[in-house]
């Protein structure tokens, strides 16, 4: 069992390595990742690039969302962002928003 610290340098480190590996020249993901790790770490980039001041109908998020990837699956990646609850959706799916952060994430 690891029982050191975590470091969040490290951390950072290897997430931008990831990146790196998973970006095309433009910051675009160029492929869905095998790897959930990964998987995550696309998405969280991808729903940073969210502008979380507003809110988007379902063509204009999927407008974004297309441009932030190369492998032409909006669908996808939009589901799993609402599922990770890194975007919220109308039930009927005509709006879409970033959720505010918790309390203990502003701090």
């Amino acid at each position: 069992m690891d029982t050191a610290p975590h470091d969040p340098v490290a951390a950072l480190r290897k997430r931008s390595r990831i990146l790196d590996r998973l970006l095309d020249d433009r910051g675009r993901l160029a492929r869905w990742p095998v790897r959930r790790a990964q998987q995550l770490i696309a998405l969280d980039h991808i729903a940073a690039q969210i502008d979380g001041s507003r809110t988007y109908t379902e063509r204009e998020i999927g407008e974004v969302l297309e441009a932030l990837h190369a492998f032409r699956d909006v669908a996808r990646i939009r589901r799993e962002l609402v599922d990770l609850d890194l975007l919220r959706r109308k039930r009927d799916g005509s709006a879409y928003w970033k959720p505010e952060p918790d309390a203990s994430e502003r701090a």
